[in-house]
């Protein structure tokens, strides 16, 4: 069945009046008016699995292993180190259920990491860097949950991505000073059925912080960054994030999304919400650490809903005032509370709908989200 997320063109439709809700449809995207001025929004049409819950049991992983033992293409170890001696391209690595105080260096390429249903890597990081070190092309994790990652540098992270092309799911990374760290040049960051939570250090350790070329996020869910950290921090010259829920909520964070380098930026079909304690008035950064001239610059933010909750002030998109030639289009979301410090900005009032309050839009009190499935 395919499911498909509905938010401001079916309370202007009047289908809905104070409440969020899925429903099924057929294979082919939706058009509803943008209330604006008729022109229709075309809707897009995801296939969500199960979204990332407290209690994931969702995953399963390829192979069952007892708890406490490690699986590496058949091969049973007692201990993390002996298994990542028989690791080799393409193996299939399934960590049975406990906590463990031992991190894996992943070297080689097309690998596979599979945790069960209660594998939980616990304040261990090697090489000074990470609980995963992932130096290896096109690896995916799976199924694990990491916490309290610390190191001298600060930025102690549940993935130090080195290689190419990662992609993280079903993952729940919280408790530490970041949780995922990639280098430069390092292809594709895939992140998606995912939780991340309760991280960031001094303002320069983010829940996700990315060198890669390019980052998608989808299905997953961002809470309560801490120290002034970001939920998102971005350098790749392509960001999308879809389907997923990012929220302050009562953590002590900066943005919810800081794109440093610019680029081009999609969030679509999202919850946002700015908390009350917030450092920074910006939900979203643009640009703010200089440009590159060569890549093409754009921001598409589109059906989601937006929560202001910032009694000192909002301001939904921030670029800096001398940034030109990038194109910005804001359309079809829900914004609410306020103040919204650049309502007026962007045709905002004139493509999106505002509601002063969240009882005007039917949600409960603070710190209920909207609930979009996951």
């Amino acid at each position: 069945m395919t499911i498909q997320h509905s938010f401001s063109w079916l309370l202007k439709a009047g289908v809905l009046a104070s409440s969020f809700f899925l429903f099924a449809c057929g294979g082919s995207a939706s058009t509803a008016p943008d209330g604006s001025n008729g022109d229709p929004v075309v809707l897009p049409n995801p296939e969500p699995g199960p979204g990332p819950g407290d209690d994931d049991d969702d995953f399963e992983p390829e192979v069952p292993v007892e708890e406490g033992m490690i699986n590496v293409d058949g091969t049973l170890f007692d201990n993390l180190a002996d298994a990542q001696s028989a690791i080799n391209t393409g193996s299939l690595v399934v960590i049975g259920n406990g906590t463990y105080s031992q991190g894996l260096h992943i070297q080689h390429d097309d690998v596979t990491v599979q945790g069960s249903e209660d594998t939980h890597f616990k304040g261990v990081a090697i090489q000074g860097k990470a609980t995963f070190v992932v130096d290896g092309d096109s690896v995916t994790i799976e199924g694990i949950e990491c916490s309290g990652v610390s190191v001298p540098d600060e930025n102690g992270a549940c993935v130090r991505q080195q290689g190419k092309d990662l992609t993280l799911s079903h993952v729940h990374f919280h408790s530490s000073e970041q949780g995922i760290l990639s280098s430069t040049g390092s292809g594709k960051l895939t992140i998606e059925y995912s939780h991340f939570e309760n991280l960031g250090k001094n303002g320069y350790a983010h829940a996700v912080y990315s060198n890669n070329d390019s980052l998608e996020i989808r299905y997953s869910k961002f809470h309560s960054s801490k120290d002034q950290g970001h939920e998102i921090k971005s350098r790749a010259a392509s960001t999308l994030i879809e389907y997923s829920e990012i929220a302050s909520l009562s953590g002590v964070d900066s943005r919810l999304v800081d794109i440093s380098n610019g680029g081009s930026l999609t969030i679509r079909d999202s919850v946002l919400e700015q908390g009350p304690n917030s450092a920074n008035n910006q939900l979203i950064g643009f640009g703010f650490e200089g440009v590159d001239g060569n890549v093409s610059q754009s921001v598409e933010l589109t059906n989601n809903i937006v929560l202001l909750e910032r009694s000192a002030g909002n301001v939904f998109l921030g670029m800096p005032d001398d940034l030109t030639g990038v194109g910005v289009t804001i359309r079809g979301n829900d914004f609410v509370g306020g103040p919204f410090n650049d309502q007026g900005s962007h045709d905002i009032e004139a493509y999106n709908d505002i509601y002063p309050d969240r009882t005007s839009y039917g949600l409960g009190p603070f710190p209920e989200l909207p609930n979009i499935g996951l």
